[in-house]
């Protein structure tokens, strides 16, 4: 009877710690996220700015950036414990000549508020910019973050101006991202 009473206790804490260990075992994956957002500026006016600015021309646009597509997550995607977006490129191209994106928002539904803002963005100028992650950014990079690890992807909406339609532009955004994930669980 006492060593039926051993096995089964060493057995139960073997079992607990196995678990534990489950939980404890965690893999950082550092790597891109990255996704291309097609924008179509039409030649529909929206009004202008001043007269020495000229016509302002609208574009928007949405793209889902979804985890799973990252060759890095694949086999992590249902195992993902926390996400950190360390930094953001975005680039708009083709931009020539005296073609300006005057104005540039970058939105992720779900989430109140730009993530990022730019001005003046043409060929040679700001293009690709970094934005600096100040507080406010990070606060909205944390929500971000969060929608990632709930959701596993997120819809990310590119709008602004420009001085110049027709134009056919994409923005590249590419965020360099550190996955913590649990393969065991």
């Amino acid at each position: 009877m006492k060593n039926n009473l051993l096995l089964l206790t060493i057995s139960t804490l073997i079992l607990c710690s196995c678990s534990e260990i489950k939980d404890a075992i965690t893999v950082p994956i550092t790597t891109t996220l990255s996704v291309d957002v097609p924008l179509t500026v039409s030649i529909t006016k929206s009004g202008s700015l001043n007269d020495k600015a000229g016509t302002v021309y609208n574009f928007s646009a949405e793209k889902i950036l979804e985890v799973a597509s990252n060759v890095d997550m694949t086999s992590y995607i249902n195992k993902i414990k926390s996400v950190d977006l360390r930094s953001v490129s975005i680039s708009i191209a083709p931009l020539s000549g005296s073609e300006e994106v005057l104005t540039l928002d970058v939105f992720v539904t779900g989430i109140t508020g730009s993530v990022f803002s730019k001005t003046n963005i043409t060929a040679t100028t700001n293009n690709p910019f970094f934005p600096v992650i100040t507080p406010a950014i990070q606060t909205q990079m944390n929500l971000v973050e969060a929608k990632i690890i709930t959701d596993r992807k997120i819809t990310i909406t590119v709008s602004g101006t420009t001085n110049t339609a027709p134009l056919n532009l994409t923005a590249k955004l590419a965020f360099d991202a550190t996955f913590i994930c649990a393969p065991l669980k």
